[in-house]
């Protein structure tokens, strides 16, 4: 099959999720952490939104002041990478209260793969592959801004607010739509299997992300990601020649299915988040 038969879901992820930032999900978080507990929460939730911020500040400025102090923000974000790596030895070395044992985990799986794109991203080959890391980078620190947020409503036994917990969702989201649109007819089979590896990734990143206050939308999300799942994995058998049992008309119709599913899930977070 050729390469131009992938070409059937560069609209699928089209639908515009609300949009959710990072400074506005500190601000409430920081103050959500008070009392003490067995694991040291409020230093870990309030030294995340710190390094969260730094490490997308580094990668992701967009004004001309930023601009200028890329030097500054580099070494910052190198800081704020060692703290996050001191926070998980943190959780490793204290006693984890039961009611934060799962988001904990959950957040050394996040840490460990922003650590990882973090570390590689400096000697990385080609562009598909740091396009690929950026990516990591962009929605795993959502993730930890979700992860650290739920972290401290769980030792205040703070209810979860669905529009702080999404950050995580949405920066998922954002970069499974940036990696869809890169599936365009022109890609060359390299940057179509590596934008499929990166969709799988995404796809168990949104799947650990069901973890939210509302089981509907945990229900979407793991549906949507297992439909991305299948379909990506089908792109890359049909790129290393072992699809041929897969027809058009299969991936049009999955291409449909992903497209539906996600346009629920985006008028779901929509409505939850006002």
């Amino acid at each position: 099959m050729s390469n131009r038969m992938l070409q059937r879901s560069c609209v699928v992820l089209t639908v515009v999720l609300v949009e959710l930032t990072l400074g506005a999900l500190a601000s409430s978080v920081s103050g959500a952490a008070q009392s003490k507990a067995l694991l040291p929460t409020k230093q870990i939730v309030i030294s995340s939104d710190k390094d969260i911020s730094a490490i997308r500040t580094f990668f992701f400025c967009q004004t001309a002041k930023c601009k200028k102090s890329t030097s500054t923000n580099k070494v910052a974000a190198a800081s704020a990478l060692s703290d996050i790596k001191s926070q998980i030895k943190l959780m490793r070395a204290d006693s984890v209260p039961r009611t934060q044992a799962a988001i904990v985990a959950k957040y050394q799986v996040d840490a460990a793969a922003l650590i990882g794109a973090f570390t590689a991203y400096p000697t990385q080959p080609n562009a598909d592959d740091v396009a690929n890391n950026i990516g990591i980078i962009y929605y795993q620190t959502s993730n930890l801004g979700s992860d650290d947020y739920l972290l401290g409503c769980a030792q205040t036994k703070t209810a979860v607010i669905f529009k702080n917990w999404s950050v995580g969702v949405v920066g998922v989201a954002y970069a499974m739509q940036v990696d869809t649109q890169a599936e365009s007819t022109s890609a060359p089979a390299t940057t179509i299997k590596s934008v499929n590896q990166s969709l799988l990734a995404e796809a168990v990143s949104m799947k650990s992300d069901a973890n939210g206050p509302n089981a509907a939308f945990n229900r979407l999300l793991v549906q949507f990601a297992s439909t991305q799942a299948l379909d990506s994995r089908d792109s890359l058998l049909i790129l290393a020649g072992k699809g041929k049992s897969l027809t058009t008309t299969d991936l049009k119709a999955l291409a449909g299915k992903l497209s539906s599913q996600f346009k629920v899930l985006s008028v779901m977070q929509n409505k939850l988040a006002k």
